[in-house]
């Protein structure tokens, strides 16, 4: 039986903060007020047996995507389900979702990324169906 995946509310934001800093560096104040300021629309919670397992968060982007063809873009921003649940299909469940979710958004394409050296990341997205299409390195010095 699968899950219930809904917007996360207001009153979940600790549940939401939970998931979001496992795969966010931001710190926790800064992801709490963004999210209770609408700073992050499309933020999904996996409900099974009256428990979050997992969390899901999309964005449209209508600035260029690397590797994509059409705009706008559906981007899938984090995606995080608890240990315990785990190797039981829910990445999958909300993969499926985010696609339908995004073709509802009017996107032909769904797009993500992680860090040249999250290797998890990598793995992950490879398995679950995403193909690489770039890498990058980003530089900054300061004037």
């Amino acid at each position: 039986m699968s899950g219930r995946i809904v917007l996360a509310r207001e009153d979940e934001v600790e549940i939401w903060l939970g998931f979001a800093r496992q795969v966010w560096s931001s710190d926790a104040e800064r992801l709490r007020t963004g999210f209770l300021n609408h700073q992050f629309p499309y933020e999904f919670l996996y409900w099974k047996a009256g428990e979050a397992l997992a969390w899901l968060s999309l964005s449209i982007r209508k600035e260029y995507v690397e590797g994509c063809s059409s705009l706008p873009i559906a981007y899938l921003e984090g995606i995080a389900v608890l240990p315990h649940a785990r190797k039981q299909g829910i990445a999958g469940e909300l993969l499926t979702f985010a696609k339908r979710w995004a073709k509802e958004q009017g996107c032909s394409q769904l797009a993500s990324d992680c860090a040249l050296e999250n290797n998890s990341s990598q793995e992950f997205h490879r398995k679950i169906g995403f193909r690489e299409v770039g890498r990058s390195i980003h530089y900054i010095v300061e004037i």
